[in-house]
């Protein structure tokens, strides 16, 4: 059956579809799984068309968590349980999530933290009164940082 299914013209225009999509940028496999169910692709065509897409390298679950990790956390300020639950929820597996994590060093992930702090700080008017403090961790737990993490970072920044 799967030797049929390879051979046939709309699986390989969806294979090659799915290749220019994947080449783009870094995908997981159950987005691809999404937009090829968009593009009219069953179940089964889909199924080959991941593996495929991982035989050939244009699919690597570790790649895809390492580069999430960097990019949400790094680039967009994201705590590490807002990140570890966003990719919990593209289906990326367990061992992936934990090798992506380890790629951010701690010391920037830290650094980063504490521009962000200082930054909301400076925006909530400046002073530590109790209420700024309230208002600024639940600022940085929304953006999913643990409470360890923040309350370090807060003693930090309203020691200087």
């Amino acid at each position: 059956m799967e030797a049929e299914l390879r051979n046939t013209q709309a699986y390989r225009a969806q294979l090659d579809r799915a290749r220019a999509w994947c080449a783009a940028e870094e995908r997981c496999g159950s987005g691809v799984r999404q937009k090829l169910a968009a593009w009219g692709a069953d179940g089964d065509v889909a199924d080959e068309i991941v593996a495929s897409l991982s035989e050939d390298g244009y699919l690597d679950e570790g790649r895809y968590a390492r580069a999430y990790c960097e990019s949400k956390m790094l680039r967009q300020h994201w705590g590490r349980m807002k990140v570890v639950y966003g990719l919990r929820q593209k289906g990326v597996p367990r061992e992936a999530i934990e090798a992506g994590m380890a790629a951010v060093d701690d010391g920037e992930y830290m650094a980063m933290l504490e521009d962000v702090a200082v930054r909301k700080l400076r925006e909530l008017g400046g002073e530590a009164t109790p209420d700024v403090r309230r208002r600024l961790t639940a600022f940085l737990a929304s953006r999913g940082f643990t409470m360890s993490e923040i309350n370090e970072t807060i003693t930090n920044i309203t020691r200087q």
